[in-house]
Parts: C-alpha cells; structure tokens; sequence
C-alpha cells in the first residue's frame, strides 16, 4: 500500500493577514474592548479614562464629518485627523500623548482579535512633550488658604482637614476621596493608601501637626454608618467635585490669583517643599505614588535649591567686582 507523504508541498505559514477579518462597528468594537478591560479587573478609574478617550476619539472623527470604518482604518488617518486635529486644537501635550496611548491599546486589542488587519497602533508615536513650569503654592499663600476655612463648623472643619492631609501627605484627590476611617493611624503616624494608581497600595507617614488636626476632625465626625474618613453633612463620602470647588473659594477668598488652587496644586506644592527641605528623591516617589522616577527628577529640576546656592557662589556676574573697579 502506497503511504501518504505527510508533508504539504505548498504548506506555507499563516499570518495575521490570512485570518478572516471580524465585519463589525466601531460601537460593537468599543463595547467588546470594555468587556475585555474589565475582565482585567482595571480600577473604574483607568476605565472612565479610556472611555472618555474613545468618546473623544469618536467625536473628533464626528467633527469632521468622518465615518469611523474599522476595516478602512490606518495609521495615516489617525495621524492626520485624530492626532494632528488634536495638535491644531491646541491640546497641552500631555493630554494628547494620553489619547495616543488610549488609542494605541484600542489598537492593539482589535488587531489581536482580528477585527483590524494592519498592526496600526504600532506606527502611532507619542508628540515631544514640552516641560511646562508645574505652577504651585507659597509659603505665605498656604498659611493664608488654610486661614479661610471657619474650623468653628463641621465643614470648615473638614475641609480644613482635607487641605492639610493633602499637604502633608501629597496624595491625588481620588485617592483622599477614598480613605476610610479604618485607612488612619494616629498612633503610628500613617495613612493607608489602598485604592492608588493602577491599583497599587501605599502607606504615607504623617507627622504630629497633621495627626493632632485629623484627631480633632475624627472626633467632631463622630459614629457613622459611613466607612467614608471624610463626608458631608449628610454624613455621605464627600464628592470630588464638591473638594474641588470649596478649594478653588478659598483660593479666591485668601486672594491668591496668580495660581491655580486646586487639589492637584497641593501635590506640587508638597513635592516643592519636600525638595527645598531636603528630602530625598526615592522617598518621595514611594510618598507620592509614583511608578517612575521621571516626575520626581523633574520636581528635583524645578525646586533644588542645591542649583540656586551653587549659582550665588559661582555667579559669573557677582564675581566680577564690579563695585570695585568703578571706585
């Protein structure tokens, strides 16, 4: 009996091109790649980002008057009207390099499961960021805010409270939003950080001025039903918004225009004061949350004041005598 050869002549390796691609609609893709960011256990957070990013992704097309086909879709469209209209648009660059990557994982997602042919999200390349002056608080500007809040009621008391945490502690407004009573250590002079970026859990240290302010705040909050550190007077967690705006008018209460006050404002001003106090760069990226230390380094760029001791000696300038040689 005549045996079969077993290997195909013409066999030749399948690629992602030969895989029958998926006919479906941006609305079905975007519903599909949220299906699969969740199945990854992400923080609502991470997913209101990239939602609001493929809303606005959506809406630029829209804008334009450009039907999003999937299967009609390359980089050069992205490029020129999603990534150039944003540039146009004036967008600061971070928020752009954002959407980018938004829409690179997008990307990526839809060609692994066929529904794009073309790799597409591997020729989207971020924009050069340029370094802005990261715009933060005085000495004189935080005494007078913190000035504002009548700590005789229970939200001036609070609120009070809040600014000083974010102070001390340089933590982002989500992350106060969601502490609870149980995340405050007096005794050890530490607060549980349990829901931080990308899920990650951290502990701050605290020290006496802020844990005597918080002790005199959980006092005056009393037994609730509420987990919630901070609530409002309906004995509620206290909103985002809600911390935002009561920032934002005592900043214009203290007379301070020449800076944006906000939560976020804080965080810097923090990072300011713990780098003119001199403090070490690797504690505070643990303090701060941070993945990387390249916003640290930048905060080191801006606020050391080894630069601007180094440069009073060594001044060209007042090195010159000039007084001298005039006389």
């Amino acid at each position: 009996m005549r045996r079969r050869n077993n290997v195909l002549q013409s066999a030749t390796p399948v690629t992602k091109e030969d895989l029958p691609q998926k006919m479906v609609s941006f609305e079905q893709a975007v519903k599909a790649y949220f299906l699969h960011k969740r199945s990854l256990n992400l923080s609502p957070r991470t997913i209101e980002f990239y939602q609001e990013a493929l809303r606005h992704f959506e809406r630029t097309f829209q804008k334009q008057n450009m039907a999003i086909d999937l299967s009609k879709m390359t980089a050069r469209n992205i490029k020129e009207h999603y990534i150039g209209y944003m540039l146009d648009s004036g967008l600061a660059s971070y928020t752009i390099n954002n959407r980018i990557r938004a829409c690179k994982t997008f990307f990526r997602f839809l060609y692994e499961e066929h529904i794009v042919k073309q790799p597409i999200f591997d020729q989207l390349r971020l924009i050069v960021a340029e370094k802005k002056m990261i715009q933060t608080l005085t000495k004189e500007q935080v005494l007078d805010l913190l000035e504002q809040p009548d700590r005789k009621s229970f939200t001036g008391l609070r609120d009070y409270t809040i600014m000083m945490v974010l102070l001390e502690t340089g933590m982002r407004i989500s992350e106060c939003i969601a502490l609870e009573l149980g995340d405050v250590f007096l005794k050890e002079r530490e607060i549980i950080i349990r829901m931080g970026k990308g899920r990650k859990a951290r502990r701050v240290p605290i020290q006496k001025t802020c844990a005597n302010v918080l002790q005199q705040y959980i006092a005056e909050r009393g037994e609730l039903d509420s987990k919630a550190l901070f609530v409002n007077v309906e004995d509620e967690r206290i909103g985002k918004r809600t911390i935002q705006e009561n920032i934002q008018e005592y900043g214009k209460a203290a007379g301070i225009e020449d800076v944006r006050v906000s939560p976020h404002t804080f965080r810097h001003t923090m990072a300011k004061f713990y780098i003119m106090n001199g403090g070490d760069i690797f504690t505070l990226q643990k303090i701060l949350g941070h993945s990387t230390l390249d916003m640290v380094r930048h905060y080191v760029e801006l606020f050391s004041t080894d630069i601007r001791d180094q440069h009073q000696k060594y001044s060209p300038v007042e090195n010159m005598n000039f007084g001298k040689r005039s006389q």
